[in-house]
């Protein structure tokens, strides 16, 4: 029953539906609740946004729904993994890759994924090298990351993730 209350809110308001209490976020970011959302054709699609706002010089994450009438960022929950300066993000399928950065002046070589309809992290295997302000982009359903590291040796200036494996 309260799943299929909660199926028919706005993802919008899901942010606020979460402070509620602990049981509606956990509900919230369950399979169950997007699978019943998608039975009564309830999804909606959003875009998903790092921002850096003045004065705080940390990132935060927003989104931004695509309805006419609802266009407006929606702050999410700061318990969500934030990515390091100098990330390089990519979206593919139905997530963020957030790939690198720079931590303390120094490249990482992390990997990050933002499942998006349920706004839940995961750590995936880390890169060959740590790289930072990199290029990324989706071919034929493979990442590839190029440069943003100190590596002389060419043969290692990209990489390519398969996100099937």
């Amino acid at each position: 029953m309260v799943l299929s209350c909660l199926a028919r809110v706005s993802r919008s308001e899901h942010a606020s539906l979460s402070l509620v209490s602990k049981r509606h976020r956990s509900l919230l970011t369950t399979p169950e609740l997007y699978k019943f959302r998608t039975l009564l054709g309830c999804t909606e699609n959003l875009i998903h946004l790092c921002l850096r706002i003045p004065p705080d010089p940390n990132p935060g994450w927003f989104t931004l729904s695509l309805k006419p009438l609802d266009r407006r960022l929606v702050p999410v929950r700061s318990y969500f993994y934030q990515p390091l300066d100098a990330a390089s993000m990519v979206a593919h399928g139905c997530g963020i890759y957030v790939m690198g950065g720079r931590i303390g002046g120094r490249a990482s070589s992390s990997v990050m994924f933002l499942d998006c309809r349920f706004h839940t992290w995961s750590t995936l295997p880390s890169m060959g090298v740590p790289r930072y302000s990199a290029a990324s982009g989706v071919v034929d359903g493979k990442i590839y990351i190029l440069g943003g590291c100190d590596d002389r040796d060419s043969s290692r200036w990209g990489e390519v993730f398969d996100p099937k494996k």
